[in-house]
C-alpha cells in the first residue's frame, strides 16, 4: 500500500508504519494515522474512502485462509473462536451455523453502534447454536471521532464470566 501511495506522490514512510503498529501486524490502520500524520487526510475514514478501502487505488489485498479454516485453526491452537461483526456479512446466519460444524463457539453479540433489534436476533442465533455471547467496542485507540471509545459498549458482565468459564475447561 506504501508504494501504491508513493505511486501516486503520496509520501509516507513505511517505517513509519512499521513504527505505529509496534510488535503487532501491520494493517490498514497504521497506513491511515501515517497519512492522518502527513496532512494527507483528516480522519481516517476518509483514509478508507479515497485510497486503502476496498477497490481504492492504493488497496491491497492480503492473503486469507477461510472463516472455517480460520475456527479450525484456533480451536487446535487450543483457542476460543468467536465470530466479530456478524452483521458485517452477507447471510451471517448461514455463516453462523457453517462455522458452528467448523467448530464456532462464541458470537459477538454487543457491537459498537448495534440496535436492540440487532442485538436481539444475534441473541437468538447464539442461543440457536449454543454459542458464547461476548461484546466489545472494537476501540483501536486511532480515531476518537468515529470509533465507539472503551466501555461506551454496554456488555453484560455474564458473557465476560461464561467466555471465562470455557478458557477454564
Amino acid at each position: 500500500m506504501v508504494a501504491k501511495l508513493r505511486s501516486m506522490g503520496i509520501k509516507i514512510n513505511f517505517e513509519r508504519v512499521e513504527e505505529l503498529a509496534g510488535a503487532g501486524s501491520i494493517g490498514r490502520p497504521h497506513v491511515a494515522q501515517a497519512l492522518l500524520e502527513k496532512g494527507y487526510i483528516n480522519n481516517f475514514r476518509e483514509a478508507f474512502a479515497k485510497y486503502i478501502g476496498h477497490g481504492g487505488p492504493a488497496y491491497v489485498e492480503r492473503d486469507k485462509i477461510t472463516p472455517a479454516e480460520a475456527t479450525q485453526l484456533i480451536r487446535r491452537a487450543g483457542g476460543i473462536p468467536v465470530m466479530a461483526h456478524p452483521l458485517t456479512s452477507d447471510n451471517y446466519a448461514t455463516l453462523v451455523a457453517d462455522l458452528k460444524t467448523a467448530g464456532l463457539m462464541g458470537l459477538e453479540v454487543y457491537y459498537g453502534n448495534y440496535t436492540l433489534d440487532q442485538i436481539q436476533s444475534l441473541l437468538a442465533l447464539a442461543v440457536h447454536y449454543d454459542l458464547i455471547v461476548t461484546g466489545g467496542s472494537d476501540y483501536h485507540g486511532l480515531d476518537n471521532l468515529s470509533e465507539p471509545q472503551l466501555g461506551q459498549v454496554d456488555v453484560p458482565l455474564s458473557c465476560a464470566e461464561k467466555l471465562m468459564e470455557q478458557v477454564h475447561r
